[in-house]
């Protein structure tokens, strides 16, 4: 990795909000970036079982679960995914042929 190079892991937050009038909006948000892989994916982790328990402790609390994806964390409530910890690798990947 040059070091002049941001870290090429990146962490990414996908949620779905609602807004004032009741309809749904997707909202992005950057939880951090990292030089390793395995950083990465226990920030995700970390992140996704806060958030659980936060949904959780909500009195208007429906059933959630944390689901291992391939990419990160997902956390589903009646089969909805309203949040995804997304761990995403910004090097380049280069095709041989």
């Amino acid at each position: 990795m040059n070091p002049s190079s941001p870290p090429p892991f990146v962490v990414l937050n996908f949620s779905l909000e609602t807004k004032g009038d009741g309809q749904p909006v997707q909202r992005t948000t950057s939880c951090g970036t990292f030089a390793g892989i395995e950083d990465a994916f226990a920030t995700a982790r970390q992140k996704a079982g806060n958030e659980l328990l936060w949904r959780q402790a909500q009195p208007e609390a429906a059933a959630v679960e944390l689901l291992d994806t391939e990419w990160g964390y997902d956390l589903r409530q009646q089969f909805l995914v309203v949040s995804r910890y997304w761990v995403h690798d910004r090097t380049p990947s280069v095709l041989m042929s």
